[in-house]
């Protein structure tokens, strides 16, 4: 099923009891049809099976980047297809102290069906404001897509 392995399911699944620490996945539409979804979670709110799935380390100190491309009408989610993406991503405080993230391409799913989604995570600290650039090449074309966000983290 297209939604048991997209990115709306991973976050569904795992993420779904997350408070407001979690930021709402957001998206970026390119001008040439790609979906650029994104979102970030603390580790802390991660299922011990998701985090030893997913190889990332569950403290409320750590959170993750999670980030999904998609090609096709985003009106129609069903009908989009994933794809493989070149993505860099620079994170920095307000310190500009660096987070060092390196995305992991995760593929799950059969051909027709398959997620295609790119993670890491990061330290955090108590109200610390991360910005994060992210630059995202959908099918390694050459045509790259740049953006940035903002995000305030909490550790309780």
């Amino acid at each position: 099923m297209f939604v048991k392995n997209t990115l709306y399911s991973i976050l569904a699944i795992s993420l779904l009891a997350l408070t407001s620490y979690a930021m709402a996945e957001k998206s970026v539409k390119t001008d040439d049809g790609y979906v650029i979804h994104y979102n970030t979670v603390n580790n802390a709110f991660l299922t011990s099976e998701n985090a030893r799935i997913y190889q990332i380390r569950r403290s409320k100190n750590r959170a993750f980047l999670l980030i999904s491309v998609r090609k096709g009408d985003s009106e129609k989610p069903k009908q989009t297809q994933a794809v493989k993406a070149k993505i860099t991503v620079e994170a920095t405080n307000l310190n500009r102290q660096e987070k060092g993230l390196k995305m992991r391409e995760i593929v799950e799913g059969a051909e027709a069906d398959k997620a295609i989604y790119y993670i890491d995570d990061f330290t955090i600290s108590h109200n610390e404001k991360i910005k994060f650039t992210i630059k995202v090449d959908p099918d390694n074309r050459g045509k790259v897509h740049e953006f940035s966000f903002s995000q305030k983290f909490f550790v309780d």
